[in-house]
């Protein structure tokens, strides 16, 4: 079975970008899932996750004085949001229970005083992308507006930072269409993703995508086609996330682009994205993962009389439990403590396992722990 792509956009397959059509076949050779999220086939395929449309934000005309998906949205009301004409950009669709993905846009402060509004990005429409739009067809409860967003030059060195839970699903890819009003809009995204929430950075691999400029692979750094200035021309982006598996089951994955090149300074022109889809499989149960890159440190280890756990991340509530080679619970704390204390005084010399359990995300964290 292959994904159906619309007759008036398969010319947007003859790119300038070079994509991996296979990796375009396997990735959407399944159903668009419904309104619960469920998939047609086996749960083993992918699914839809996490969802963009912007044909619900505010406005979707572009007009007002400061812009959708800021710092300055996401702490107001809707009252205040809808009057300063801004908008948190949540996801649209999200699979099940899991926690709404959301986008912040963040302009380079060299270009405004102080008491400027941090970003300009607007929600344009009609005009938006038919490329990967699954709400056009496969969930009522979308309002079928066609919007899409349009970050405004000068954008330079403007970056946008879209939160992306994860928790309970792996095999993570991503698809989007980009486009630009003229040759004037900023000519590239340079791309990087955080596993902690933001507190370091890493960039793509060409394991995760298809990016070439001129012939040249530039892993972490997309061209943005912006040789047109027709609305028509969108040109689909997928990116595949498997080759890191710290990505998988993660409320704390973060993906950020960086708008450049000469035209981003420009005082006119600008990009423009549309139809964010994340996928994923489900994860056959709450896999444990590395304790280390969700921001956790347990110490000493080896160990004597004490074990101590410390986050730099997660603030909620956590189980810490300590387990025997066997898999017997020996002892179990539930707290919000930034830090925490196991007494390992009376443990027999051996090997055991420290469990963190986050309980907002379900995820689980482990680490072997020598006593001496």
């Amino acid at each position: 079975m292959h994904h159906k792509i619309n007759p008036k956009n398969k010319h947007l397959f003859n790119m300038k970008t070079k994509f991996n059509y296979l990796f375009l076949l396997i990735g959407l050779a399944f159903a668009a899932p419904k309104a619960n999220g469920q998939s047609k086939v086996a749960s083993a395929s992918p699914i839809l996750i996490q969802f963009w449309d912007f044909n619900q934000i505010r406005p979707i005309t572009g007009v007002g004085g400061d812009s959708l998906g800021t710092a300055f949205s996401y702490t107001n009301t809707p009252a205040v949001d809808s009057a300063n004409s801004t908008w948190p950009l949540t996801a649209d669709y999200t699979v099940g229970s899991l926690t709404k993905g959301r986008i912040l846009y963040s302009r380079p402060t060299t270009h405004y005083s102080s008491i400027a509004r941090d970003s300009i990005i607007d929600g344009v429409g009609p005009g938006g992308a038919w490329i990967y739009d699954y709400s056009q067809s496969n969930d009522s409860a979308f309002v079928e507006g066609n919007a899409y967003l349009k970050v405004r030059n000068p954008c330079d060195s403007a970056e946008v930072y879209m939160s992306i839970p994860t928790t309970g699903y792996k095999n993570i890819s991503m698809e989007y269409a980009v486009s630009a009003s003229s040759t004037k809009g900023a000519n590239y995204s340079i791309f990087s993703y955080s596993t902690n929430g933001g507190v370091s950075w890493n960039n793509l691999t060409t394991a995760m995508d298809t990016f070439n400029i001129g012939g040249v692979r530039k892993p972490d750094t997309l061209l943005i086609n912006n040789d047109t200035t027709s609305l028509s021309k969108w040109y689909p982006v997928q990116i595949n996330f498997t080759a890191d598996p710290s990505i998988n089951n993660n409320a704390l994955f973060v993906l950020r682009w960086r708008m450049a090149g000469v035209n981003s300074v420009n005082g006119s022109g600008n990009a423009r994205f549309d139809n964010f889809a994340v996928w994923g499989t489900v994860v056959s149960g709450i896999e444990n993962l590395p304790a280390g890159q969700a921001g956790y440190n347990v110490y000493p280890n080896p160990a004597n009389n004490v074990v101590n756990v410390t986050s730099d991340n997660y603030t909620g509530n956590k189980v810490i439990t300590l387990y025997n080679v066997v898999g017997q619970a020996i002892s179990t704390t539930e707290n919000m403590d930034k830090q925490t204390s196991i007494n390992t005084s009376s443990l027999t010399s051996g090997v055991y396992f420290v469990e963190i359990k986050e309980v907002a995300t379900g995820n689980k964290y482990t680490v072997k722990i020598v006593k001496e």
